[in-house]
């Protein structure tokens, strides 16, 4: 099956540079032997110099990314966030499309584990979840795990991170984990809110669904009733019959940076 991973990016190309090289070369997106893209929506507008637009081209080339620009025809962040969210589904390949925050650290060879875990399930309507880990100085009130490696790149510790895994891996004996299997492991994720009332699901950063899933249940809303456009997808899921796992072998730490943050 073909494979699609993509990001947002716009004023940041340190913030993408240390993202690809993590994607590409460490969490085993290089490795995967199947038909794949590597896709990069890039916003722009007035406020956002060319010289900044053109680094982020060239750091996506030097990672062999495709682009697709976006001039943002809106002020509003969250209207052409999700605009840009369903470009990356509408660019994807056919099969698999795995997305992320360019603000996100993966685990070691975490591409190859996820695509190898969808390829084992037999019913197709899954949705696979990256296993979340929040940076504990920014998102203390995250529903996922928590825990301190850095706010960038430059400061990441990939031995406290695969250290990290490590330990909260020891007693998963199962490469997908239901909700009630990882709450028992972890007390996480907990409840929050949908257009189905008080709930709780495996939801979190990053999610493995397939290009025929975002055809049949989206485009991803920006808000429906006060309820946010990736909470909005997986109820959509849910109300049809799909089963939601967390991913053992796939791990995301969110540095909670993203460049809507305002955060240097």
């Amino acid at each position: 099956m073909k494979f699609t991973y993509y990001t947002i990016i716009g004023r940041d190309p340190s913030l993408l540079e240390g993202h690809l090289k993590n994607v590409t070369e460490y969490a085993g997106f290089n490795d995967l032997k199947c038909d794949k893209k590597l896709l990069v929506i890039v916003y722009t507008n007035s406020s956002i110099p060319q010289t900044t637009t053109d680094e982020v081209l060239t750091i996506c080339e030097k990672y062999g990314a495709e682009t697709v620009l976006y001039p943002e025809p809106t002020s509003s962040f969250i209207n052409n966030l999700y605009a840009c969210w369903n470009l990356g589904y509408a660019h994807a390949l056919d099969g698999m499309v795995f997305r992320g925050g360019s603000d996100q650290v993966f685990s070691k060879n975490s591409f190859v584990s996820l695509y190898n875990d969808r390829l084992s399930c037999d019913n197709e309507k899954v949705i696979l979840q990256a296993n979340t880990i929040e940076n504990a100085n920014r998102n203390l009130g995250s529903r996922h795990l928590l825990a301190f490696l850095g706010d960038t790149f430059e400061s990441f510790s990939y031995e406290g991170f695969e250290t990290l895994c490590d330990g909260i891996n020891k007693n998963a004996n199962k490469p997908l984990l239901s909700l009630s299997e990882s709450l028992e492991l972890w007390n996480r994720p907990l409840g929050f809110t949908s257009s189905l009332g008080q709930i709780n699901r495996t939801d979190g950063c990053s999610w493995l669904m397939t290009k025929k899933d975002w055809e049949e249940h989206g485009p991803i809303p920006v808000i429906e009733n006060g309820i946010t456009g990736d909470v909005v997808i997986h109820d959509r899921f849910q109300i049809a019959g799909y089963e939601s796992y967390i991913t053992r072998d796939c791990v995301t730490y969110h540095f909670v940076r993203g460049e809507s943050k305002d955060i240097q």
